[in-house]
């Protein structure tokens, strides 16, 4: 496989599930050499039946890229308008295997669900001759465990913290659809040169990824079944329950602490020491294991809070991202706790009346949590796709933390999530839909919340919904600046 040309790789059945292809060994001598030249031992030539094949009518396999254990990638050119491609098969062997035909599948659902520009684009799925193949952008470029120690030296804080925000973009945006991808690491952080001499982030495997709307998720990955990589596992990924975006962020904590100190907090010689000094061991400090450049003691701090032991003392997403910026400028002092810096970056999205806890002109209505502080959080059911990321992006410059929720009633949801300052309600969901949500109030939980109900097709239904017991709703046509005002003015209130 060329430096240049990486692309996913079939996943292992293993508890190490590496995101890089390995070129097949030398049929002559077995060397593991470039799968597209000739052996530099004994120079044979690999020989593949599939080159120069058709796949779907469409794609012409032209070179083997890598092969692993349970499948080969290949380039490949579209017939018709001459692009390159990359084709992944999986073997037919594994094909077979109700279980890994899921997993494959999953993987092309979740990379087809997340159009985002730094995800790898998935072009097409199918079968062909007894396999199951997924057709992929064809990426060109050098992941980032490369760059960990090039030339001896760690990669310029202006770069880590480039790279980080698009990894954590990447995540806000996989969160807010209720997808974990459970085995970020710098092999699956491809970097692409986006021709102004900075880095173009493509996150790439979510072979293993979860949905949160999954039902047979855990036949696939049942309960204690251990899946990822043992440098980048959090703790409860390795004992392999309650999995969620907080298993991301860890991940995302060691990735920082690897690029900023030249290795990751844990090493071990077994998988077993690995995972026991993750799920016990805290992160070893800057004093202890010093980076070869001056890092702002605010970012050790904030990157520290990702490696909590406990998923709820890890910053979302959206946290991270606001507070990394301002930690890598230096802003805060190291006494200062990663916290701190997360809310100082909300408040300073906040105008001087929104970041009041109340107005002084009006008592708070009775049951509102009146504590809102910088960084307000409301539950959001019913968005998808576009309209969900417009909304949670538009909300959140205003200092408002979103979580998408799927369940009618809030009392299952984990308790460190709450308290939540108010509920979003799709208004195109179906009628009975939104009705079980507005009447979702007389629980205990979610009484004292006001209820929104956004982008209603039609007036008469915003009648409806209010009677029903809805605090506000806004029709479609509304836009985004209003519905920001709507959802302000209720958390301001309380109702």
């Amino acid at each position: 496989m060329s430096g240049d040309e990486r692309v996913t790789a079939v996943d292992a059945p293993d508890l190490t599930v590496e995101g890089e292809v390995d070129a097949p060994p030398c049929e002559g001598c077995g060397t593991l050499a470039d799968a597209e030249g000739p052996c530099p031992v004994c120079g044979r030539l690999a020989v593949d039946d599939r080159l120069g094949q058709v796949v779907a009518g469409r794609y012409v396999l032209e070179s083997l890229l890598g092969a692993g254990g349970m499948g080969r990638v290949y380039r490949a050119r579209h017939v018709v308008l001459g692009e390159q491609v990359a084709v992944k098969f999986l073997l037919a062997e594994w094909t077979a295997r109700p279980e890994m035909r899921a997993r494959f599948r999953r993987e092309a659902v979740v990379l087809a669900r997340l159009r985002h520009p730094n995800i790898v684009s998935v072009i097409d799925y199918g079968e062909h001759e007894g396999e199951l193949f997924l057709v992929m952008e064809l990426l060109r470029g050098f992941s980032l465990d490369t760059q960990v120690l090039a030339g001896g030296l760690t990669m310029p804080l202006p770069r880590v913290v480039a790279v980080i925000d698009q990894v954590l973009q990447v995540l806000e945006a996989a969160h807010a659809m209720g997808v974990v991808h459970r085995d970020l690491k710098p092999e699956n952080v491809m970097l692409l040169d986006a021709g102004d001499r900075t880095d173009k982030v493509k996150v790439l495997d979510f072979g293993i990824a979860a949905f949160d709307d999954e039902r047979n998720v855990e036949k696939l990955t049942r309960t204690g079944t251990v899946r990822g990589t043992p440098q980048y596992m959090s703790p409860e990924q390795c004992v392999g329950r309650n999995l969620g975006p907080p298993t991301d962020i860890y991940a995302v904590g060691t990735i920082l602490y690897e690029l900023l100190v030249g290795d990751t907090p844990f090493t071990g010689r077994s998988v077993a020491e690995l995972m026991s000094q993750q799920m016990f061991n805290p992160a070893p400090s800057f004093a202890e294991r010093p980076p070869p450049r001056e890092v702002p003691p605010g970012l050790e701090a904030l990157m520290m809070r990702a490696l909590s032991k406990r998923p709820e003392q890890r910053p979302t997403a959206a946290e991270f991202r606001d507070a990394l910026t301002l930690c890598a400028r230096g802003a805060d002092s190291s006494s200062l706790a990663a916290r701190d810096a997360v809310e100082r970056a909300r408040a300073a999205g906040l105008s001087r009346d929104e970041r009041a806890l109340a107005p002084d002109r009006a008592a708070p209505a009775e049951g509102a949590a009146n504590e809102t502080g910088p960084s307000p959080r409301v539950a959001m059911w019913g968005f998808s796709g576009e309209r969900a990321a417009a909304l949670r992006n538009a909300l959140a410059a205003h200092g408002v933390t979103t979580y998408p929720v799927r369940d009618i009633g809030l009392t299952a949801m984990a308790p460190d999530r709450m308290p939540w300052r108010a509920v979003l309600i799709a208004g195109d969901a179906a009628a009975d839909e939104r009705a079980r949500w507005v009447r979702s109030r007389e629980d205990a939980a979610v009484k004292r919340l006001p209820t929104l109900v956004l982008d209603l097709p039609r007036a008469s239904d915003a009648a409806a919904v209010i009677r029903a017991g809805a605090s506000d709703a806004t029709l479609a046509s509304l836009d985004d600046a209003a519905v920001c005002q709507k959802v302000l003015r209720a958390l301001r209130r309380g109702r």
